[in-house]
C-alpha cells in the first residue's frame, strides 16, 4: 500500500479517528450472458462498480468517551460527508454500517467496524416526452376516431334515391380532388399507380359503396391516407398533399333540412366533409411532426393553418369521442413545434445597395458563397448573376 509519507489522519465529517485495517472493494460492473449451444460467454461492461470502504477504526485515550461520542453523531447525521482516508485520500462517501465495540479488557478505547460506499452524484435518468411521436399518436388516434364517427351516423339504406345520389356526389368530387393533387408533386411512381387504380375501383363502384358505411369511409379516409403518406417520401410535400383537403367541402350549398329525408341529407353531406379534413387534418400534422423547418416563420405559420383546421372541426363536433381525440392531437401538434421552431432563425429583410451575383450576396449576408442557391429559391430570383441592388431579399436572421 501507500507509503508512511502519504499517510493521513482519518477523519469523517471532520471527527477524527484510527485505522488499524482496511479493506477497498472496486472493479467494474459486469453482467455474464450465456447463450444455449454457445461456448462461449459475453460479459457485458456496465461500468465502474461503486467504491466501498471497510474500516477498522478506533478511538483511544483519556477522553476517548467525548471522541466516540462524536464519530457516532456524525455517522448517525443524515447525508454524505468527507471521508478522509489513511491511504486513499479524501473521498465523499454514505456510512452504509457501523458496528461499535466496547470491552472491560480495553478501558480506554472504543473500536469500530465501519462500511462506507462512494457517494457520487444525485444525477438520475430523465424520461423526455418525444413530442414528434406524441402528434404522430394523436393524428392516428384523431383519425380512426373521426372515421368511427362517420360510419355510425352516415346513412344512405331506406333513404329516397337522391340521398344516395347526393352522398354519390360528394365521394366522387373527393375522390376527383385526390387524383387532381397527386399532380402537384413528383411521386413514386408505382405507389402513384396504385392509388390511382385504387380511386379507380371506388369511382366504378359508388353505387354500391355508398349503401355501406364501411366502404364509403374507405374510399374517403383511406385513399386520402394512402395519398398523403405514400405517393411522396417528403414530408413537405406531404403537407402539400393534405393541404389540398383542410377546407374541402367549403363550396358546397347547404341542405335545407327541412323534412326526414334533408335532414338524412345534411348529415351525410357534414360528416362526409368531417371525415375529409379531420383526416387530411390529421395526416397533414403527422407529415409535420417529420419536417425540418427552415425558420420560425415557416414553423408558427404551418401550427397555426392546421391549429386552426383542428379548431374549426372541434366546433363543428357532437361526438366526445371525436372530439377529445380532435383536441389532444391539437395540444401535441402545438406543442411540438412550438418545441422545435422557438430557437430557429427568423426571416428577416436585407437590401443590396447594388445588383450583385448570388455568389457575392451570400458571402455577404451568410459568410458562405455555397449557399448562394438557398438565396435564389426563397427569393425565387430569375438569374443567378443579378440580384438587384434596391430592392429586399428574404435572409434568414442566423446570418443577417
Amino acid at each position: 500500500m501507500s507509503s508512511n509519507s502519504q499517510y493521513q489522519p482519518a477523519k469523517f465529517k471532520g471527527v477524527e479517528f484510527h485505522v488499524r485495517v482496511h479493506e477497498a472493494a472496486l472493479g467494474r460492473r459486469v453482467q455474464v450472458h450465456e447463450y444455449p449451444q454457445r461456448d462461449k460467454p459475453w460479459a457485458q461492461d456496465m461500468g465502474r462498480r461503486a467504491r466501498e470502504l471497510s474500516l477498522e477504526a478506533f478511538v483511544i485515550g483519556p477522553n476517548f468517551r467525548a471522541q466516540r461520542d462524536a464519530l457516532l453523531r456524525v455517522i448517525e447525521q443524515p447525508g454524505p460527508g468527507t471521508l478522509v482516508h489513511p491511504y486513499l485520500g479524501a473521498l465523499q462517501c454514505t456510512v452504509l454500517s457501523c458496528k461499535l465495540k466496547e470491552s472491560t479488557a480495553e478501558g480506554g478505547m472504543a473500536r469500530f467496524a465501519l462500511e462506507f460506499v462512494e457517494a457520487g452524484e444525485e444525477n438520475f435518468p430523465t424520461a423526455e416526452v418525444s413530442t414528434p411521436a406524441a402528434v404522430v399518436a394523436g393524428a392516428d388516434y384523431a383519425a380512426l376516431a373521426a372515421r368511427a364517427n362517420f360510419e355510425r351516423r352516415f346513412s344512405t339504406r331506406n333513404r329516397p334515391a337522391f340521398v344516395a345520389e347526393a352522398a354519390q356526389g360528394i365521394l366522387s368530387q373527393a375522390l376527383g380532388a385526390m387524383q387532381g393533387a397527386v399532380k402537384q408533386v413528383r411521386g413514386v411512381a408505382n405507389q402513384v399507380d396504385a392509388l390511382n387504380r385504387d380511386i379507380e375501383a371506388a369511382k366504378r363502384d359508388l353505387i354500391t359503396v355508398i349503401f355501406t358505411p364501411a366502404s364509403a369511409a374507405q374510399a374517403l379516409a383511406g385513399n386520402l391516407r394512402q395519398l398523403v403518406r405514400n405517393v411522396t417520401t417528403a414530408p413537405r410535400d406531404a403537407v402539400s398533399l393534405a393541404r389540398v383537403f383542410f377546407n374541402f367541402g367549403s363550396l358546397l350549398p347547404a341542405v335545407p333540412a327541412l323534412t326526414v329525408s334533408r335532414r338524412a341529407q345534411a348529415v351525410n353531406q357534414a360528416e362526409a366533409v368531417r371525415l375529409v379534413r379531420a383526416t387530411a387534418l390529421a395526416e397533414g400534422a403527422r407529415a409535420s411532426s417529420a419536417l425540418q423547418f427552415e425558420s420560425f416563420q415557416e414553423a408558427a405559420a404551418l401550427r397555426d393553418e392546421l391549429a386552426d383546421g383542428l379548431e374549426d372541426l372541434l366546433l363543428q363536433t357532437a361526438d366526445d369521442a371525436t372530439f377529445d381525440a380532435l383536441r389532444t392531437l391539437r395540444a401535441a401538434l402545438v406543442k411540438d413545434i412550438n418545441a422545435r421552431g422557438a430557437n430557429l432563425a427568423r426571416v428577416v429583410a436585407w437590401t443590396p445597395a447594388k445588383t450583385l451575383p448570388a455568389l457575392v450576396a451570400a458571402q455577404s449576408v451568410y459568410s458562405d458563397s455555397r449557399r448562394a442557391a438557398e438565396l435564389l429559391v426563397r427569393n425565387d430570383v430569375r438569374h443567378p448573376l443579378f440580384l438587384a441592388g434596391g430592392q429586399p431579399l428574404e435572409v434568414l436572421s442566423d446570418a443577417a
